[in-house]
């Protein structure tokens, strides 16, 4: 723990611009799913336009990495912040889908690049025997922020231009926490690249964890408001609940990283896995059972929500220190995958079961990831024997 403590306050500064500009993210994340859905287009046009977020984390994860190492973390986190919030700005001008949805494709190679400035950045300061420890603070920071985003909600009716105006707001201020103190970026002395096959050769079960964690992150902050919507939730409880799944993720950081630090990251991997594929399952059948939905909720996104931080750590105890920014923009890519796949896949599943379908749809997905995670430590038990 003393060593922690100052290694956090090292890295303080980027956080606080994480938080601010997740913040306003997490209120653009529902925010469009609710606008779309008072529209009255469908949740198949919903969930494209949601993944048009995650086509833009994927395009921008295949070369922004070799960006970032040409000109430095601090300058790119300026840049990308500036761009997202003139891009949402800019959403405000229209409601539609296609125009929205190349808006949100913008925003999410800006995404991407924060995604890699921060997590490399953290991961390149950290020692390796705490790196699970260090995401599950950076995901504990971030999913405070996504939870503290869901309130903003309710501070302007959704029909208006109040929410565009806060969220690019807060992609401006997220810069002055860096901007205001004189900070020691990572060093880059040697950048080595990696493609989408030699990552998953590295660790294909990492490589997978992040596949499935962008299915299930991109189907919950692009669905779940339309699944509470649907069940007659009124919009401050819908807000309320995507919060709950989220804090639920910001809980469940810190003693999930602490745990597979201290044990096996695989075997951890596999027990939230089937975890997350039990509370989906549950959710469905409470209704609205207020007490019971928004428990199982915090249940469910503690979870689900910590996959990604796991999968990550696995994949960076397998490369070196001059591999991080290009096994971060992969992993980045990997989740991008899966993140686009979500929200147009689980539409599938809510047409074809009804609004359950989506929790029967993400309870599939995890039993997937458990069963790949059980099949491949039986598979490394039996090469030992």
């Amino acid at each position: 723990m003393k060593v922690m403590i100052p290694l956090i306050r090292s890295l303080l500064p980027p956080l606080l611009s994480l938080i601010l500009l997740i913040m306003g993210c997490g209120l653009m994340n529902t925010f469009v799913s609710v606008r779309l859905d008072l529209e009255h287009f469908s949740t198949e046009v919903i969930g494209a336009v949601t993944a048009s977020l995650y086509v833009g984390i994927l395009l921008g994860s295949l070369w922004l990495d070799r960006w970032i190492g040409r000109i430095g973390h601090i300058r790119s986190f300026f840049l990308f912040a500036a761009i997202s919030s003139c891009l949402v700005f800019l959403q405000s001008f229209w409601v539609d889908p296609v125009y929205w949805a190349i808006i949100r494709l913008g925003c999410g190679i800006c995404i991407a690049g924060v995604y890699i400035v921060i997590e490399s950045w953290l991961l390149m300061q950290s020692p390796e025997e705490s790196r699970s420890v260090v995401l599950s603070i950076y995901l504990a920071v971030y999913y405070g922020a996504l939870a503290l985003g869901q309130f903003l909600i309710n501070l302007a009716p959704i029909q208006s231009l109040f929410p565009f105006y806060i969220t690019s707001a807060l992609s401006v201020i997220s810069i002055f926490p860096i901007a205001m103190q004189k900070l020691s970026e990572p060093k880059i002395e040697h950048h080595e690249r990696m493609n989408i096959l030699k990552a998953f050769r590295i660790s294909p079960l990492g490589f997978l964890g992040g596949v499935i964690s962008g299915i299930l992150l991109g189907a919950i902050y692009g669905l779940v408001p339309v699944y509470a919507k649907e069940i007659g939730l009124s919009i401050s409880y819908i807000s309320f609940w995507m919060a709950t799944i989220i804090f639920g993720g910001l809980v469940f950081q810190w003693p999930v990283g602490l745990w597979a630090d201290k044990t096996d990251r695989h075997r951890v991997l596999c027990i939230i896995s089937l975890a997350t594929t039990v509370t989906a399952l549950m959710i469905p059948f409470v209704g609205k059972i207020y007490w019971l939905l928004f428990f199982l909720g915090w249940c469910f996104g503690g979870a689900s929500l910590t996959i990604y931080p796991l999968s990550m750590a696995y994949v960076c105890e397998k490369v070196s220190s001059n591999q991080i920014i290009a096994a971060t923009g992969s992993f980045v890519l990997s989740y991008g995958i899966g993140a686009i796949l979500g929200p147009l896949v689980a539409p599938l599943a809510m047409s074809w079961f009804g609004v359950e379908g989506l929790f029967y749809f993400l309870a599939l997905t995890s039993f997937s990831l458990y069963l790949i995670s059980f099949a491949d430590r039986n598979r490394k038990k039996s090469s030992n024997l």
